[in-house]
């Protein structure tokens, strides 16, 4: 993304009209169905967005008592945060009941269901999914071996939560005045890693207690030299074998070091660490130059049926449609 296409000012809406409001939040934030639910009050939904990289920030309203359905699984993360009044939300099989005090979490992969109180106004949190989970692979120094599993509801009364809101609402508020320092690509950038990193810290995952640990342990010396062969040369044809020998220990040796200090082991890393390079050219590439098959061999994947099944796992699409993106 170029500097000064960081920020994106979304057009402001106000509607009664239950197609329009339907297709203004979908374009933003994700497909829908929207229902009224028996109100004779006015729709009067009401919408202002901005985005800051990868993460998206609205203040979202509707007149009356509303339904909305994701008919499929979501592809991002979603932190809904009322302002005033409350909904009834559900993600996958759980379900939350979200206050000022408690804000409602979803997640890729199930679909998403809110009942929402007439004159309820939320924040709404968009993380693009392939960013919160590169940003959490960057806190751990190393690939996530497991998808991120998030408590879907967040308690917004501790402090960390409270920090966290006050950068969302800080945000929230700043986007409207066009000389705020907040819009100018550096703290863009700054605020946009703030939000992912604040986000990840303040909220409980599977991954927390590990991004609260005091200090990480340290590597030994050859696991570390491991790390760094398959971090320098992820593209070459490594093998245990061959990383054990240039590193000087056995390959019992390497897979133990790797169990105990990585958290997963040594082929798994090099492959992980080969799809996120392979991500990032795919990213940039021009799909009329490049194809996938040129990226996946590029990076070491002989198998493009493989290659596939591994992209979509880690990155919730085919690696096609981030080449078209």
């Amino acid at each position: 993304m170029r500097p000064n296409e960081l920020v994106r000012r979304h057009a402001s809406v106000r509607t009664a009209d239950v197609d329009q409001a339907r297709e203004a939040v979908a374009k933003i934030f994700t497909p829908h169905r929207l229902e009224l639910l028996g109100s004779t009050a006015p729709l009067d939904a009401r919408l202002e967005a901005v985005s800051f990289g990868s993460v998206t920030t609205g203040r979202l309203r509707y007149g009356s008592d509303v339904h909305l359905l994701n008919l499929e699984a979501l592809e991002s993360y979603f932190v809904n945060i009322p302002l005033a009044g409350y909904t009834e939300s559900r993600s996958g099989n759980a379900s939350v009941v979200s206050t000022p005090e408690r804000a409602a979490v979803f997640v890729p992969d199930l679909p998403g269901e809110i009942r929402w109180q007439a004159d309820c106004t939320q924040l709404c949190v968009k993380f693009d999914r392939v960013a919160l989970e590169l940003e959490l692979e960057g806190l751990l120094g190393r690939p996530a071996a497991k998808p991120i599993s998030f408590v879907t509801s967040m308690d917004l009364t501790t402090a960390v939560s409270q920090s966290w809101l006050a950068a969302v609402t800080l945000l929230e508020r700043e986007h409207h005045r066009s000389d705020s320092v907040v819009l100018q690509p550096p703290a863009a950038a700054h605020f946009e890693h703030l939000l992912l990193t604040g986000f990840l810290l303040a909220h409980t995952h599977n991954y927390s207690a590990t991004l609260l640990e005091a200090r990480p342990r340290a590597q030994p010396r050859a696991v570390k030299q491991a790390v760094d062969l398959i971090e320098s040369e992820p593209e070459a044809p490594l093998t245990a074998s061959e990383i054990a020998r240039r590193v000087g220990i056995s390959v019992r040796a390497l897979q133990e070091g790797f169990k105990d200090y990585v958290g997963m082991p040594p082929m798994t890393y090099l492959r992980e660490v080969r799809l996120a390079r392979a991500h990032d050219d795919l990213r940039r590439a021009d799909p009329g130059i490049v194809g996938v098959a040129d990226v996946a061999t590029r990076w070491g994947f002989t198998h493009l049926g493989r290659f596939g099944v591994a992209y979509r796992r880690k990155f919730g699409v085919a690696p096609s449609r981030t080449l078209r993106s």
